[in-house]
């Protein structure tokens, strides 16, 4: 299924690059109100909210725009991959129909007053990811490498997705 994974961001990665997504990270801890495209990039989340909102001590940037992922060591040696991804001409029907093609499981969910879902992989507990839609998909993406359901990636996805919405004003 991490094959399923890396194939999504890829398409993910390149229908942002079709449409023109770009930005760069800012070592500040969230964007400035003025900034006119606040989810562009790695998003609005510093490294430190990030692993606040983990419960980690840091994360490590992997990768830079228009997919961005990070990985964090949990006590215990465990490590977490965290992926954001904007995608600003993306559809939460259009990501309900790859999640069906590649067998995972979905939650629909509204987030503050947008339309979402959580996305599940069935055979990875430690995986899950949230999307929300407005003008584009928001989507956070939390695997613990260890495949074990604790810590629950479900809750730090969306406690990502919560800030994310947070910061953006909503």
């Amino acid at each position: 299924m991490r094959a399923a994974i890396r194939l999504g961001l890829a398409a993910a990665v390149v229908a942002a690059a079709l449409a023109g997504c770009s930005g760069g990270r800012s070592d500040s801890p969230v964007r400035a109100a003025d900034t006119p495209n606040l989810l562009a990039g790695c998003g609005p989340l510093s490294d430190a909210i990030i692993a606040n909102r983990l419960a980690v001590p840091l994360v490590r940037p992997q990768t830079q725009p228009t997919v961005c992922t990070w990985t964090a060591e949990l006590p215990g040696g465990d490590a977490v991959d965290v992926t954001y991804a904007w995608l600003r001409e993306d559809t939460l029907l259009r990501d309900l129909q790859v999640a069906d093609r590649f067998g995972y499981r979905t939650e629909k969910v509204v987030l503050k007053k947008f339309g979402g879902m959580y996305w599940r992989d069935p055979n990875d507990p430690g995986s899950c990811a949230v999307t929300t839609a407005d003008t584009g998909t928001i989507t956070w993406w939390v695997q613990n490498r260890s495949r074990a359901a604790q810590p629950d990636p479900c809750a730090a996805a969306m406690g990502l997705m919560q800030a994310t919405l947070d910061v953006d004003g909503v």
